[in-house]
């Protein structure tokens, strides 16, 4: 691990990520994630020279030149995104930056991939499920790294990683990362703050500000009932301190994604981000980013949620790096889930 953290180190320094991010208007592409959240992930991905690599999500081809760096001149690069004005704009930069050894492709990297034999993938968006045709073209012993859902709602991710073994059917997770990102689409879109998978209700408060919520009780319901709570969440909403000074409630967020209790739910909270934690017809109860509670309507919901977290300090306060992932095959694909050890 030592090795691979320094020749990332290493390759980070090479490029110059403002001149991939910077935009001919003087504005910036948007980030899917953070920067050390895209170290950490490299990091795992275990690249040596000579490889061949797959990556899904081109975006502004700074981690393509990243990864060309890591691979070297006896390495590939296939690098594919929906997008083709990405793609279009990253062979630019990339041939002004010398990366020889980059391949870019305009598709659905989810559905299809230029057939080939891969020692790596990596992906920068988040698919439903692991989808099978990055297993079939990975080589035996081959590492892949991609963000997944957790649960059925919007937000609920995490980052994995996957080893290949002899058949494709033989796939072994072995490490989960706390990471958001886009979620995968079959078309390109540029409203970032909606989320494409699992939104159940959503709505803008006067301000212009995205509000949304997602829970898999809401959807036995009519689409009123999940408007309903939303107005309710814009009118009635408050911010509280966090009950326990120093916890952190991204742990919380992981340890609910992975026991996955009814009631369920994440949520945007206008310009506040988003949350998650309980709710019901007429109450909600969310963790939010600040590690502060956001409560709206019944009281009933604050005390299930407080139910909770005293469930999740009995457990030892888990969080992502504490979880452990369990695949479960699919349709076309692996479910990625997580357990409490």
């Amino acid at each position: 691990m030592t090795q691979a953290r320094e020749a990332v180190r290493r390759a980070l320094a090479c490029v110059d990520e403002p001149a991939y991010l910077a935009l001919d208007d003087g504005a910036r592409l948007p980030r899917t994630a953070g920067p050390a959240v895209v170290t950490r992930m490299l990091e795992r991905l275990e690249v040596e020279p000579g490889h061949r690599v797959l990556e899904i999500g081109t975006g502004s081809g700074f981690t393509a030149a990243v990864l060309s760096r890591l691979v070297r001149p006896g390495g590939h690069i296939t690098s594919i995104d929906i997008d083709a004005r990405l793609t279009a704009r990253a062979a630019k930069l990339l041939e002004s930056d010398g990366c020889r050894n980059v391949r870019l492709v305009t598709g659905d990297g989810t559905r299809w991939v230029p057939d080939s034999r891969y020692d790596r993938v990596i992906a920068w968006v988040a698919p439903v499920r692991v989808p099978d045709v990055w297993v079939r073209q990975a080589v035996p012993g081959a590492v892949l790294v991609s963000p997944v859902h957790l649960a059925p709602l919007a937000r609920a991710m995490a980052v994995v990683r996957l080893r290949r073994g002899p058949a494709p059917e033989r796939l072994a997770a072995d490490l989960l990362m706390p990471g958001g990102f886009a979620e995968a689409r079959p078309e390109p879109h540029d409203h970032w703050p909606v989320p494409s998978y699992g939104v159940d209700a959503l709505t803008r408060d006067a301000a212009g500000r995205m509000w949304w919520v997602a829970a898999e009780w809401l959807r036995a319901h009519e689409p009123a009932v999940g408007m309903r709570l939303l107005e309710l969440m814009i009118t009635d909403g408050w911010h509280t301190a966090w009950p326990v000074p120093g916890e952190r409630g991204a742990d919380l967020h992981a340890y609910l994604m992975a026991a996955r209790p009814e009631g369920l739910t994440t949520a945007a909270l206008g310009a506040q981000g988003w949350g998650a934690g309980y709710s019901q017809p007429d109450g909600v109860a969310l963790v939010g980013p600040a590690d502060d509670l956001f409560v709206a309507g019944a009281p009933a919901a604050a005390e299930r949620l407080d139910r909770w977290a005293r469930e999740w300090r009995e457990r030892g306060r888990p969080g992502m790096a504490d979880l452990e992932p369990r695949l479960h095959r699919r349709g076309s694909g692996w479910d990625v889930r997580a357990v409490v050890p």
